[in-house]
């Protein structure tokens, strides 16, 4: 059984303190000690009297915040800082979240969010003593251009391989029309520009804090809302990102999209399979002769990339074997056209594959899904 955390609670609201208390002690299979403190000095008394694994950080003023955060981030490098503060706006959550806090809750704190926060918390720790895997798989989703499809195949093909017991992380990389959010119906509170904020320091215990939990069993990665924040991503700090999410999950899914260079590169580079998604018609498919092209220039061949041809109809002129030929490579999969049911799942904001399990659309995703752990496991 794993042990029990201590806790420290620095909070001057006493109906806030009470609520936080009364949430962890719901928790008394993972909870242990719970210490109230009247100010910082005693936090740091106490987290070197006790060895607390979480604190609960009541931020009043912001920089003070943030050098607190630090403080207690570098001098006790285990322990996690929860900062509560009554201001909701982003110039304050990004701040205390780049100094290191592991989570930020707006006050008044609702039991929702308090009980969602200490459980991220708890699975970090644990994590830290559990096994990672060996090595993960790595597989981007790609097409320069948007409607092809590629975020429903990379979502699906996420879901599908949670479905089969595997440990999964979606990573929405089309930093500027990302649509990963909307797909599952997510509101996100930390993205891959809170991460990029923090170059050259992040761990395996931050990124599991800034992923979301969807229902499906799936981590999600969220890309940045705010265009202005996807210009501060750059290629190196997605090879570190990529790194460490290969170290903890064994699959990797990477939705991605736009030009063959910069951050993209990086992904492909990084990854052990590019699944390149386009359709049975004319501007498609020259489209995607001039990329393919273009990728094995780049030194990404047949051996890494792999050809999705999706929405296909077989009444339509252009069949399997025209698309073949005209872009020199084998489908490795036919997806149907299913436009109605896949437009009701993202209305709905879940992927397909729960939703409409024995469609044709979600049985060739569940199929794409197999292939893959087969291979994986070396079924080829």
């Amino acid at each position: 059984m794993p042990p029990k955390l201590s806790i420290i609670i620095l909070e001057s609201d006493d109906i806030a303190k009470n609520g936080i208390t009364a949430v962890l002690n719901s928790f008394n299979g993972s909870i242990g000690k719970i210490s109230a403190v009247a100010n910082f000095q005693e936090v740091v008394s106490s987290i070197q009297a006790d060895e607390a694994q979480i604190v609960f950080l009541e931020v009043q003023e912001l920089e003070q915040g943030v050098r607190e955060t630090a403080f207690l981030v570098a001098r006790f490098p285990h322990s996690t800082v929860i900062a509560t503060a009554a201001e909701q706006s982003s110039h304050w959550i990004l701040p205390l979240i780049r100094a290191g806090a592991g989570e930020y809750l707006t006050k008044p704190i609702s039991e929702a969010e308090l009980t969602a926060a200490i459980h991220k918390v708890i699975r970090l720790h644990r994590g830290r003593n559990g096994s990672v895997s060996a090595k993960g798989s790595v597989l981007s989703v790609y097409n320069p251009s948007g409607g092809m499809g590629t975020t429903t195949i990379a979502v699906n093909l996420a879901a599908s391989l949670a479905a089969l017991g595997e440990n999964v992380v979606l990573v929405d990389l089309n930093l500027w029309s990302g649509d990963v959010t909307t797909f599952l119906d997510l509101a996100p509170r930390y993205t891959l520009s809170t991460i990029a904020a923090r170059a050259g320091e992040v761990d395996a215990t931050f990124l599991r804090s800034v992923m979301v939990t969807h229902s499906s069993g799936v981590q999600v990665l969220c890309g940045p809302p705010d265009l202005r924040e996807a210009d501060r991503i750059q290629p190196e700090q997605l090879r570190e990102v990529v790194a460490l999410l290969r170290s903890i999950f064994t699959y990797t899914i990477i939705d991605t999209g736009g030009q063959l260079f910069g951050c993209n590169l990086a992904t492909f580079d990084s990854s052990d399979l590019i699944l390149f998604v386009t359709q049975l018609n004319l501007p498609a498919l020259n489209n995607a002769k001039r990329y393919l092209a273009a990728m094995g220039n780049e030194g990404l061949g047949s051996d890494k990339v792999r050809l999705i041809l999706n929405r296909y109809n077989s009444k339509d002129a252009i069949k399997v074997s025209d698309g073949e030929r005209v872009l020199t490579a084998k489908a490795y999969l036919t997806v149907p056209n299913g436009d109605q049911e896949v437009t009701a799942a993202i209305n709905e904001g879940a992927p397909l594959v729960t939703r409409a399990p024995r469609s044709p659309v979600a049985t060739a995703l569940k199929e794409l899904a197999g292939r893959i752990t087969a291979e994986r496991r070396g079924g080829k």
